[in-house]
């Protein structure tokens, strides 16, 4: 019956596209739950004299607790306690233990089969508008950043979605690209001048900070459009031009 209860919760959660920090807020909070119905299980085992079971759920409260206050710290207070093992797991462990980076990666390159780059009119100063909107999505995590004192690449990953932007369709020919911190919050960055239907599939972030054989880049931050293609270019269509 609890988990009936979570799982659906979890659902309308997903269901109403919550930024990313404020969902995994209301999950922290949500964890309260299973935490005292296990707390009401260690009671009545005790209760019981059944000490085997009652040490035994005792180490899963524990943990439920301890996972509990390490979410508090990091998704309320932006802290990670030096009690964190989880950080001894990405130190340790080899690189691809780790496979949702690749996943993500495999998800992108399937996006783009059927996508073309749009250009874009950008206006003279989108990209100082476009640092400090990003610096302020990173300072929310609703950008993630890589750790570049552990490991080389882009602070925030190549083709990372912008999550807050509108193409406003002005005439027939012509869009206006919008950006944001959020969707309260967007301006006019550039035009889009195309004859044929936009059919966007999305605005990604490319450059910024890198690290590669041990130095540190800078790139400037730079916004790449995608929108969908008639039909998707294949080897052998290539092959005929």
């Amino acid at each position: 019956m609890l988990l009936d209860i979570i799982n659906g919760l979890n659902k309308f959660l997903g269901f109403l596209d919550i930024s990313p920090k404020y969902l995994n807020r209301a999950y922290t909070i949500l964890s309260i739950l299973p935490t005292l119905y296990v707390l009401r299980i260690v009671y009545g085992l005790w209760d019981n004299q059944n000490y085997l079971q009652f040490f035994l759920y005792s180490l899963v409260f524990l943990a439920l607790i301890y996972f509990s206050v390490l979410n508090f710290f990091y998704y309320f207070l932006d802290k990670n306690l030096k009690i964190d093992i989880t950080q001894l797991f990405v130190k340790y462990l080899p690189d691809d233990a780790f496979n949702i980076q690749s996943e993500q990666t495999k998800q992108n390159k399937k996006l783009f089969e059927h996508a073309k780059e749009v250009a874009v009119d950008f206006d003279e100063d989108y990209q100082l508008r476009l640092v400090e909107n990003i610096q302020s999505l990173v300072d929310k995590r609703e950008i993630l950043t890589n750790d570049l004192t552990k490991h080389e690449g882009f602070l925030i990953e190549e083709n990372t979605l912008y999550p807050y932007y509108y193409v406003k369709q002005v005439d027939d020919q012509t869009y206006q690209l919008q950006i944001g911190k959020s969707y309260r919050e967007l301006e006019t960055v550039g035009v889009i001048r195309q004859v044929e239907p936009l059919n966007p599939i999305g605005l990604f972030i490319v450059g910024g900070d890198f690290v590669k054989q041990g130095i540190r880049y800078h790139e400037p931050y730079q916004l790449k459009f995608l929108a969908k293609t008639t039909e998707p270019v294949t080897r052998s269509r290539r092959s005929k031009k």
